[in-house]
Formats: structure tokens, sequence, C-alpha cells
């Protein structure tokens, strides 16, 4: 018997806090989960969260994983690193016959989920990568874009990316630092990525440039190509043979970025990253609501048919950690809801729309617009 319509799995996390306040104060019934039976009660206590069902079970305890499962609908998991904590969420979930939903940004972890598109149908559920900042306003964006095409699919799609006015959580920053080390999919260490003639090709990080034409009230910003989530979900979504991404920078960080391969790769090495790993305990685990309340966000995407036609669409929204927390309860929410009947590894805009998805969360803030 399915319990829960939906089950948040590191529900104690800095994000899982903010999805779990989202979904209660949508009056969305969920349960939380994790591995700490204390943490997850207090974390209730201080929310205020009243009877929310709590739900104890270890990444190293595949059983109590499967009965989670197995309870629910919906597994939305926001244990990272995933590339480290994302495998046994999602074997769990395919075993328990449950939707599997997560707020993943790491494109080697999502490349790897993507290759369990057959077992996902054989089980009849979805599983569906990065339903929060990444990378819903960017996937959706490029799905626009490549839509307004006149001529099929589009040869390239380029994505753009700017936030301003907050910070990383740590868990964030721990799935940054697992990437330049090289976890899943293996990519070398402090290298970038791109996805050139229908195949993902190293190359380092920044080694392209583009002025993009971001949308108000940030604006045009210089950016720098960087192996963000979108070139996993990009070439599904789009068809696209061709995706790079790109990320706003100030312009007198451009040239230490497109020289820093060297130091990518010093902060990939072991005793780095387990200096860096040590600090980072003594910081705060994210942004504070003020620096929320202040942040903005903006992407462009633009996608350029085989006839050279081009076409952009943009969106533009306030804090990323707000937006995934909206996000991520509005995904789940569809996954669901009696209906729900998309099956297989699918890209966010694949499994729920992209105009879906951004008019689902227009009450947030989000705005969108696309060429004619």
């Amino acid at each position: 018997m399915r319990d829960h319509p939906i089950v948040v799995y590191g529900a104690t996390g800095y994000t899982g806090r903010l999805l779990c306040e989202e979904l209660h104060r949508n009056g969305t019934a969920f349960a939380m989960a994790g591995r700490n039976r204390a943490r997850l009660e207090a974390q209730r206590r201080e929310l205020a969260l009243g009877d929310i069902p709590v739900i104890v079970a270890a990444l190293d305890d595949p059983e109590a994983l499967l009965r989670m499962a197995q309870s629910t609908k919906v597994v939305l998991s926001c244990a990272g690193p995933f590339c480290r904590y994302g495998r046994q969420v999602v074997d769990a979930a395919l075993a328990g016959r449950a939707h599997y939903l997560d707020i993943t940004g790491e494109h080697p972890f999502m490349r790897e989920t993507y290759q369990r598109d057959e077992e996902a149908r054989a089980a009849g559920v979805a599983l569906v990568n990065a339903v929060g900042f990444d990378v819903v306003p960017t996937d959706a964006a490029a799905a626009l874009a490549a839509g307004a095409l006149s001529g099929g699919r589009p040869e390239r799609v380029r994505i753009a990316f700017a936030v301003q006015g907050s910070g990383p959580s740590l868990g964030t920053v721990r799935s940054v630092l697992d990437m330049l080390n090289g976890q899943g999919q293996g990519q070398s260490q402090g290298q970038g990525l791109t996805y050139r003639d229908g195949q993902w090709v190293e190359e380092r990080v920044g080694q392209h440039l583009w002025e993009a034409p971001l949308p108000e009230p940030i604006g045009s910003r210089s950016c720098v190509s960087v192996p963000w989530g979108d070139l996993a979900t990009a070439p599904r979504t789009t068809s696209a043979r061709n995706v790079q991404v790109f990320v706003a920078v100030p312009h007198a960080a451009v040239s230490l970025i497109r020289m820093g391969a060297p130091f990518l790769r010093a902060l990939s090495s072991g005793w780095v990253r387990d200096l860096l790993n040590k600090g980072m305990d003594l910081l705060p685990e994210g942004p504070t609501a003020l620096m929320r309340s202040r942040a903005r966000t903006a992407v462009v995407a633009e996608a350029q048919g085989g006839d050279g036609q081009v076409k952009t669409a943009w969106v533009t929204a306030g804090d990323g950690y707000a937006f995934t927390a909206a996000s991520a309860a509005l995904c789940a929410g569809l996954a669901a809801a009696e209906g729900f009947d998309r099956i297989g590894a699918l890209t966010p805009t694949q499994a729920f729309g992209a105009e879906e998805l951004l008019f689902g969360l227009r009450d947030r803030g989000v705005a969108f617009g696309k060429s004619a």
C-alpha cells in the first residue's frame, strides 16, 4: 500500500529543509526520510510540521530504502552529492516501483541515470533528475527555443545563466568538488565537458566565451563555458547534436578562469580536497533567508537550426534555492497525481512540459518568453 504520495529523502539537508517547508505551505501530503530519526523529528518540531510522518532509511540499508520506496508514489531525493549517494536511492525506487525525482545538477550521475531507461520502463516508473534550479529553467528555455524553430531539430543549442546576490550551499559545493574529482562516467580530474557532434567531449572549463543576451534586470553578460547539468539534459530534450552551457562571470575573472585548468586539477587532488572538506565543516550550511530574498537569476537559451535560423527563449526568477524548492514540489506533485503516466528516464521537460512547469511557477516570481 502506498501510504504517502511523496517521500522527501535527505529531508534534513539545506535544500531538503526548504522543500519540506514548501510542501507543507502548499498543503501537500508527504513524509520526511533520512538516516537519523532524531534529526528528522527535531526538524519536524522546529518547522512546526505537525504529524508529518518520519521514515528512517540509511543509504547502507537497502531493505529500509526498499520499504521507503514501497510506501510512496514518488521518492524525491535531496541527498547529494549524487555521484556518491544517488544510485542506492534509484535502485530502491526501481525495486519498489516508485517514481524517482531528485535535485542533482551532476551531469555524470544524470548520464548514468539515463542508461537505466529500460529498467524504468520495465518497472513502469519515471526517473527524473534535476527538478530544481538545476535544470528546470535552463531545460525549459532550451525546449522553448528549440520548439520555435521552423526547420525541425536544432543543430546547436547554447544556454547561459547568471546568479546574483546569493551563494551556494555546502551540498552544492561538495557536488562541484566531486565533479572536479572525476566522479562518475570516467570524467578526468579538473576537466570541463561539452557535447559536440553527438558525443560528450572533455575540454577545459572556460574554453568558450559568449556575450550572452540575458534578460533584464541582469542584461547581457560575459559568460564562460562550464560543465553544467544541461550537457546531459539538453541533448535529450532538444535532440541537438551540439550543446554548450555558459555561466556569467565578471570581466576580470574571464582570463583567470580560462587559464585555470591547473588550479581546478589542484582543487580535485586528494590532500587539497580533504583540506577543503574539513574547512567546509566550519562554514554556514547555505545562504541566509535575507540573502535569498535579494537574489536574482536569469537564463537565456539560443537554438540554431541547420538552415541557420536562430530562436531564443529566456527565464527570470529570484533565488535559485527558493526556485528549487518550488520547482521540486511542483514536479513531485505532478508525478504523484492520478493520471501521470510518463515512464522511463526523462528530463524535467520531457516528464512535465516546459511551459507547464514555468506557468506552474509564475506565482513564485518566475517569468519567461521566447522569440516569435
